[in-house]
């Protein structure tokens, strides 16, 4: 949905600026799911079905995990730089002075630096695509409950579709959608890139939204 400020309000009122760290969770759910289900990864582990069944082998290794996860340490990190140091992280010519509502949390604007860099660096897709892909999943947010159920028509472009569903509810991207788009001559690796940007261009536009950062501030593509 188009979630704006409004609705990070009364998570606020509980617990400060705390909710932008909530903000940032959220919006890193949606990147690291819509890679999975773009890429129709399985759910489960392979094995953990039928070890689920054996109650036998199932309690001493899930004894074993307990044992394990209670020995790390899982604590928060202090985040040490300051605002200034973060927002220095940005690309050049960024209007630094629309990032002050991350003023609290300077480390949101670090990860966004962070996505911006990748993308940028490691990315197999050129500057126009990955703003093409920017632009569809903007447009795609739904703005209903109508709009993020049932089955809507989807662009004809085979990467404009993909980023769609992608946006909407990307656990119904089918095989057919890959197959177009390696008609259109994408390679495994570039199918990974275009799958990572539609997640990058989710998680961004939620973020932004929730904190109230101007829609031309800054998109990391």
């Amino acid at each position: 949905m188009r979630l704006g400020p409004a609705d990070l309000a009364p998570l606020r009122a509980l617990v400060g600026d705390g909710a932008l760290d909530y903000a940032l969770v959220v919006a890193a759910f949606h990147f690291v799911n819509r890679v999975a289900d773009l890429l129709q990864v399985d759910p489960e582990v392979p094995g953990l079905p039928w070890l689920r069944r054996v109650e036998a082998i199932r309690q001493p290794v899930v004894h074993m995990m307990s044992w394990l996860v209670g020995r790390m340490d899982l604590a928060p990190r202090p985040y040490t730089r300051s605002f200034d140091d973060a927002l220095a992280l940005l690309p050049a010519g960024v209007d630094r002075a629309a990032f002050a509502p991350l003023a609290p949390r300077p480390q949101l604007v670090e990860a966004i630096a962070l996505a911006a860099d990748e993308r940028e660096r490691r990315s197999s897709l050129d500057a126009a695509l990955l703003a093409r892909v920017d632009a569809t999943v903007a447009a795609a947010l739904p703005a209903s409950v109508e709009e993020a159920r049932g089955l809507h028509a989807r662009p004809g472009d085979p990467v404009e579709a993909f980023a769609f569903v992608g946006t909407r509810y990307a656990q119904r991207t089918t095989a057919a959608m890959i197959d177009a788009l390696r008609d259109a001559g994408f390679d495994d690796l570039r199918l990974l890139d275009l799958a990572i940007a539609v997640a990058d261009a989710n998680q961004w536009e939620r973020l932004r939204r929730l904190t109230g950062l101007p829609a031309a501030s800054f998109a990391p593509s």
